[in-house]
């Protein structure tokens, strides 16, 4: 059965959209720092830049937390089948190359987005520059909320 995304977010508390909006903006990051580094181009990061980046990303969104210095956002409950479930489809979409999969995914991340909205996005990018800036260097996070301006 297929999950109805608008309704998925609309259930979302605002302290669960912040949370969302890091992962996102966190995510969208790191996929653009991983094609970068791949694609050898002009501003990718290092080596060791871009396996931190992709170490702290997975991490976060396999154990459904992303440790912020003094904070760890957590996504439990609805959430946390909704970020299981919205993982699974870009395994299934983007890994295993299922249409229908993929199809799902983009639906999931754009309406996540247009759930957290603009505001969120830009507190997100600014929580990553302060307290994940191990992970995400030299203001990348700002790639990420570029990468989003597309759902909007």
């Amino acid at each position: 059965m297929k999950r109805n995304w608008k309704e998925t977010w609309a259930k979302c508390s605002d302290k669960e959209l912040d949370a969302l909006a890091v992962l996102r903006v966190m995510e969208c990051t790191n996929g653009i720092i991983q094609y970068a580094f791949r694609d050898s181009l002009p501003y990718a990061l290092s080596v060791e830049e871009t396996r931190v980046a992709m170490k702290f990303s997975m991490s976060s969104i396999k154990n459904l937390e992303i440790p912020l210095g003094d904070v760890t956002l957590k996504f439990e409950g609805d959430l946390a089948d909704a970020m299981r479930d919205a993982r699974d489809l870009y395994i299934q979409g983007v890994k295993h190359g299922d249409d229908e999969a993929y199809a799902d995914f983009m639906i999931c991340s754009a309406t996540s987005a247009q759930a957290v909205g603009l505001n969120r996005i830009q507190d997100a990018v600014a929580t990553l520059n302060i307290h994940a800036s191990h992970a995400f260097p030299r203001g990348t996070p700002v790639w990420g909320q570029e990468y989003l301006m597309q759902f909007f």
